[in-house]
């Protein structure tokens, strides 16, 4: 039986970590005993789907701002206000990111 992590979990995991660590740097997050590869290509869809945006000038901003994200098949967004959230269930687009909330 596969494990399914959240984009509640994803997110509160993120929202852990230390800006220094160096998860960060890593390509993906561990998250509930699993391994979550981040998606960059998944992740810039769900910035130009949040932005309202052509996908290249999304990328851009992700590139720059790193407030889109998607690992493990999960979307989650970046707030100043709240941190890391999942993302909106209407800017999430099947199959690309799946709603595993």
């Amino acid at each position: 039986m596969q494990q399914f992590v959240t984009a509640q979990e994803l997110a509160s995991a993120l929202n852990r970590l230390r800006l220094a660590d160096p998860m960060w740097e890593e390509g993906g997050f561990r998250v509930a005993g699993r391994w979550l590869e981040i998606d960059p290509e998944a992740s810039d869809a769900l910035a130009a789907r949040m932005l309202r945006c052509d996908p290249e000038r999304a990328r851009r901003r992700n590139d720059a701002e790193a407030r889109w994200l998607v690992a493990g098949g999960v979307g989650v967004v970046y707030t100043d206000d709240h941190g890391w959230q999942p993302a909106p269930r209407d800017r999430l687009d099947p199959p690309e990111i799946a709603i595993a909330q």
